[in-house]
């Protein structure tokens, strides 16, 4: 059995260990922060963690959403805590966004363990990492809007070309950047050109759709183009019901049925 200055000696080596850490480290019950590393008071500007704690009681506090739900909230409509969704979802990806001291944007994956003894004694409390994917997240951003060039064709027409595999991260980016352009630039008819898409399958088929319906909530047209035999009875065979949406088996013909439609608006 260790004697206390040895057990001392070790906690010592452990706090040495989790400071050297560049990633967040706390312990916490959820509510309320019970330890935090070097790291985590450096972000925030505060020299120990009682001084946080006389300014807020959780990191959770300082969360912020772009309203896409991507990254973790407080508390959920059902009432599940943060940390408590962590520990539930260990294989899904979580992250964080929360501000610095510089008020910029500061973007975490998030993940954390229960904090259990040797002999299995459960304190209650979870250790959770926060590591900085900023720099990845705002290049995967770039990457992805470069992907998804959104083209002019006249004042209130544009063209969305799609190449390659249309993916859920792939196609909210295509979403949210048609919204901002029916906003920005008053687009009436927007055209989607899948002729370029590698595979369509059911999921493809579900993006395209939510796309068309986010669109129309907007007040403007979608027009999917480029639908060839093969993708007709891929969609026909997947029982995919396009009813209500406008497609055309060319680029050429959508432009002239979104000048039509723009005449009768």
């Amino acid at each position: 059995m260790k004697n206390k200055t040895e057990l001392e000696a070790e906690l010592k080596k452990t706090r040495l260990i989790i400071d050297a850490q560049p990633n967040i480290v706390i312990v916490t019950n959820g509510e309320k922060l019970v330890d935090a590393n070097q790291a985590f008071l450096e972000f925030f500007g505060v020299e120990t963690v009682d001084e946080f704690l006389e300014k807020t009681d959780c990191i959770c506090d300082f969360f912020m959403n772009d309203g896409s739900n991507k990254y973790l909230q407080k508390v959920y409509p059902d009432g599940t805590r943060w940390a408590d969704l962590l520990i539930q979802e260990p294989d899904v990806l979580h992250k964080a966004m929360i501000l610095n001291t510089n008020a910029e944007k500061t973007i975490f994956e998030v993940k954390a363990n229960k904090l259990i003894s040797k002999e299995g004694i459960d304190y209650g409390q979870d250790v959770v990492v926060f590591s900085d994917i900023t720099t990845m997240e705002n290049q995967a951003t770039l990457i992805a809007e470069m992907e998804i060039p959104i083209l002019e064709i006249n004042q209130n027409t544009t063209l969305i070309p799609l190449i390659g595999i249309l993916d859920s991260v792939k196609s909210q980016t295509l979403m949210e950047n048609i919204l901002i352009s029916i906003k920005e630039k008053t687009t009436n008819v927007a055209i989607v050109d899948i002729e370029g898409i590698i595979i369509v399958d059911s999921a493809v088929a579900a993006h395209l759709i939510k796309i068309t319906k986010a669109t129309k909530l907007m007040g403007c047209t979608t027009i999917l183009s480029g639908i060839a035999p093969e993708v007709a009875q891929t969609i026909v065979n997947l029982g995919i019901n396009l009813d209500g949406i406008y497609t055309t088996s060319t680029l050429k013909d959508a432009i002239t049925l979104s000048k039509t439609l723009e005449n009768e608006k």
